[in-house]
């Protein structure tokens, strides 16, 4: 008997190398698809950041513009202002180039405050530019690392259910029926080692006589709580059990 304690404790061992196995299978993936949206991400923020630049300085050209038109408009009428004899006239021609120069004043504000907003639109440019350049950095370090070991997960995981169920068929059916249930059933955990007293996996009190035919190793022994297979600790065998 304590040969097939020792065999389910190695299935056990192997089952619990399956299921982290299988948890990576869920965790890698996700770790990938978030390498691959920070990328994503951080383009869309960059592509944001040079259009808002880009509309900064499409309104600066256009000031520009706005402002050689008026100067020139305005040296038109300085030309007009000798030719002009009548009073009336000059002074509404003057008053004229007076608007524009004003004008012209006003607009070369804006144009300063676009000036400071395009400076801080570049920086923006460049942070977001570096920030993307992380994130394809990051890319290229990890991406090949992770499809490489989500590939070969399944191959592992294969290998090692392999060797479990080698040692499977060298217990009796109703025990390996009994295992096979409780891996569905019990988290994945079909045996649990003893501890303090109690089983290691629900924490029940065993009962004394319960604690000496663990002791004797003479049957297979099962929780009353949780119906795991009840065993002592060997040594060498995987981590003590947590409660699930």
């Amino acid at each position: 008997m304590e040969d097939q304690l020792r065999t389910l404790a190695k299935m056990q061992a192997l089952d619990s190398e399956i299921g982290r196995y299988k948890v990576l299978q869920q965790e890698l993936p996700k770790q990938l698809n978030e390498i691959i949206e920070s990328v994503e991400q951080a383009t869309i923020n960059m592509l944001a950041c040079e259009t808002v630049r880009s509309e900064i300085a499409k309104k600066q050209r256009s000031l520009e513009a706005d402002i050689k038109t008026h100067q020139e408009q305005s040296k038109k009428y300085a030309t007009q202002l000798s030719e002009i004899k009548n009073n009336k006239e000059y002074k509404a021609l003057n008053s004229e180039i007076s608007y524009l120069k004003n004008k012209i004043s006003e607009i070369e504000s804006q144009l300063l405050e676009l000036m400071e907003e395009e400076n801080a639109a570049r920086e923006t440019v460049v942070a977001a530019k570096a920030e993307l350049e992380k994130a394809e950095q990051s890319k290229r370090d990890k991406e090949g690392d992770l499809r490489h070991q989500i590939e070969g997960l399944e191959t592992k995981i294969e290998e090692v259910r392999a060797q479990r169920n080698d040692l499977a068929r060298t217990l009796p059916v109703p025990v390996v029926k009994h295992y096979g249930n409780m891996i569905k059933n019990k988290s994945n955990q079909a045996v649990a080692f003893t501890r303090d007293g109690s089983c290691g996996a629900c924490g029940f009190v065993i009962r004394q006589q319960t604690r000496i035919e663990l002791q004797l190793m003479r049957k297979l022994i099962f929780c009353e709580n949780c119906g795991r297979i009840l065993m002592n600790r060997f040594v060498a065998v995987e981590p003590e059990n947590t409660e699930v």
